[in-house]
């Protein structure tokens, strides 16, 4: 099959779309490239979207019809299989032969390199899975015979399919012509071999096979054959011949592909020099960190077929000490919900989670108290279901999975590490915040904001996360078309500024322990970088501020007195705090028409006061005073709480006080009780100073 192949010339190729024009259930979509063995090309179809692997037929002689009851045959034996994905259809036309499965985006091959990296624990669950997809499928008394990470897909939340089974492909390939691992295994050009050694023919074992009168791939006694194609005889006489310490050496080379950075195991010449005893992998494998996956690997990847434990004996051996419990007792079992048909929609896996989170919190979670937000997930497997859930954000269709979603997401959040909060979390909260429903926005804003005031630490990667991505992510806001929003955002302005100082304040603080160590200059260096970015952040919030206090809607203004308005002063300094917000406040007493603006000016005026000192009284008395005529009842009641409370804390000298108690006590026979109450308050206060 390979020979006649590829000695096709390319004008006889034709595009991979011209074999779609007798499929009437299959929609061509693009190409996903082509490899010396198959066109590959992406299709639409009822179910959605499938890969169609396209083999053109060019020797009507080879038996195709033996391979498709074989592909037949493994799909029945895995239906039940949740990590395997086996080939759902296969056509057998004049034309070519086609092989047809689900498409899954990525593969292991480039997820390794992939923004949000994979941590420890998910690599893990990876490799635990990929040793059940073997389990699954060496239980059914099938082998795979390519197990490369190109072949272990991947979905966004992390789930493993083994894919492309390789049935057709020769179990055993000649040592000397590397022309069939090309041909049939090297599809992706990179030379990286997960070829058990085994499965490789030198010339004494072809003599030998040779003499019980089955064909080899290369005759030892021709030195005019081409070793450039493979031999066809060979490929048809060694099917059939795979076994599962096959599939468990090449699993060992993807599992240390994954944990070394996604640098491959051997190349074919380093294979061949392994199998040979003239190269040792030891180089590449103390690189891995973990020593358990180091010993898993080197164990999967023993030259002795016979010394290799089976998938299942893997998972039972390192129970524990590679796999964490939660795997075998829960995790395994729960995700494979999502995987099996009949396939959820992503509003129904929202709604699926919200039902179980306190379960999946108690089994995940060291203690089974769940509503106790300082138990931390201390084996990290939370991070799966953040990725389950993450996974449906942008295929979300309904409001209410949008907002159920983001209750979720803070529930786990008060769970997980800072880390998994900013790199797997953050983004997918500033997705929801620019989305397209004004309920959505303004939740996704308060839940943005509470989150990130439980981080506590910070890589210094991540210094500048808050000027240069969350704070430009959310500058629109202000001036966002629906008021709820604006609400939202002068509601929790006061703590995302407040947040951002912090994180200043930690990076900073790291830059100069660790400059610290090594130059005894670095202080006065850290401190203009400080500086420095402390004034850009100062004007950033600044201008969100000014807008807000100038936005159209009285609502807006009155929220974002009503809400931190101490942080912010704090946050501004005292000098600010006086020319920014006091003196945009000032103007609130000059709408007439809005009672609910005026009174919430005296509110806040006491944590303005009570931050940028006497001084600004002076100037603020004859407000306070003017408060005391309003001609709202609720205002002038506000007015003399908030007198009563600076009183109290010390800010209205003697003199300031007798004029103002003989100012008040008339207010002890207001017909209004909350006056009346007010006035009491203040002599009383007086009194005691």
């Amino acid at each position: 099959m390979g020979n006649q192949l590829s000695g096709i010339a390319p004008s006889q190729i034709l595009s991979v779309e011209h074999y779609f024009s007798d499929l009437s259930d299959f929609e061509f979509d693009c190409s996903l490239g082509s490899t010396r063995f198959f066109k590959v090309a992406r299709a639409k179809c009822r179910e959605g979207l499938c890969v169609v692997k396209v083999f053109a037929i060019q020797d009507p002689s080879l038996p195709l019809k033996t391979y498709q009851d074989q592909l037949t045959e493994i799909k029945n034996r895995l239906a039940g299989a949740s990590n395997v994905l086996p080939f759902h259809f296969s056509i057998l036309a004049d034309k070519a032969s086609l092989l047809i499965r689900q498409f899954v985006k990525d593969n292991l091959y480039d997820r390794i390199s992939t923004r949000p990296f994979l941590d420890i624990i998910e690599k893990k669950w990876i490799v635990f899975q990929l040793l059940s997809a073997l389990d699954q499928s060496h239980s059914v008394k099938v082998c795979h015979g390519d197990i490369k990470t190109e072949n272990v897909m991947v979905t966004g939340w992390n789930w493993v399919l083994l894919t492309d089974i390789a049935s057709f492909k020769p179990a055993i390939l000649p040592e000397d012509n590397p022309a069939d691992f090309n041909f049939f295994f090297d599809t992706s050009r990179r030379r990286s071999c997960y070829i058990a050694p085994e499965r490789f023919l030198d010339s004494r074992q072809a003599d030998q096979m040779l003499s019980k009168g089955v064909s080899t791939a290369v005759d030892p006694q021709s030195k005019s054959k081409d070793h450039s194609l493979p031999d066809m005889d060979f490929v048809r006489h060694q099917q059939g011949n795979l076994t599962p310490e096959m599939d468990i050496f090449s699993a060992g080379c993807v599992i240390a592909e994954l944990f070394n950075e996604g640098n491959s195991l051997f190349d074919l010449s380093e294979l061949l020099s392994y199998r040979n005893g003239d190269f040792d992998p030891s180089a590449t494998l103390s690189k891995i960190e973990d020593s358990n996956i180091r010993e898993l690997v080197e164990q999967m990847i023993n030259k002795d077929p016979k010394s290799r434990l089976s998938a299942a004996e893997f998972m039972s051996k390192y129970r524990g000490i590679i796999f964490p419990e939660q795997f075998y007792a829960f995790l395994k079992k729960y995700m494979s919900n999502f995987a099996m048909p009949p396939v959820l929609t992503a509003d129904e896996k929202i709604s699926r989670i919200k039902c179980d989170i306190d379960q999946i919190l108690k089994e995940l979670l060291p203690t089974n108290d769940v509503h106790d937000i300082s138990v931390r997930d201390k084996d990290g497997c939370l991070v799966i279901i953040v990725s389950l859930l993450t996974s449906c954000i942008r295929s979300c269709k309904y409001c209410v999975s949008k907002l159920t979603v983001l209750e979720l997401l803070l529930k786990i959040t008060q769970h997980v590490s800072d880390e998994i909060i900013l790199e797997r979390l953050l983004p997918y909260m500033l997705f929801l915040v620019n989305d397209s429903l004004p309920q959505v926005r303004a939740q996704a804003l308060k839940i943005l904001s509470h989150c990130l005031q439980l981080v506590c630490s910070m890589p210094r990667s991540d210094a500048n996360i808050f000027p240069e991505y969350v704070l430009p992510s959310l500058s629109w806001l202000t001036q966002d078309q629906e008021v709820i929003v604006r609400i939202a955002y002068a509601e929790n302005i006061a703590s995302l500024a407040e947040t951002a100082l912090k994180f200043l304040e930690m990076a900073q603080l790291d830059y100069a322990n660790q400059e610290n160590n090594e130059d005894d200059d670095s202080p006065i260096q850290y401190q203009g970088s400080y500086d420095t970015e402390l004034q850009a952040l100062h004007e950033l919030i600044q201008r969100k501020v000014v807008t807000l206090l100038s936005d159209p809607e009285n609502i807006v203004k009155q929220t974002l007195l009503e809400n931190g308005i101490t942080q912010r002063c704090v946050f501004f300094g005292r000098q600010k705090a006086n020319d920014v917000l006091l003196s945009h406040m000032i103007t609130f007493l000059n709408d007439k028409q809005d009672w609910q603006l005026r009174g919430a000016f005296f509110n806040s005026i006491v944590g303005v006061a009570a931050y940028v000192g006497w001084h600004s009284l002076v100037m603020l008395r004859p407000l306070l005073e003017q408060g005391l005529s309003d001609k709202g009842e609720f205002v002038v009641s506000k007015a003399l709480n908030a007198m009563t409370c600076l009183a109290e804390l010390g800010l209205l000298q003697k003199p300031a006080l007798q004029e103002l108690v003989s100012e008040i006590v008339p207010f002890l026979c207001h017909p209004n009780m909350w006056i009346r109450y007010g006035a009491v308050g203040f002599v009383a206060a007086v009194a005691r100073t």
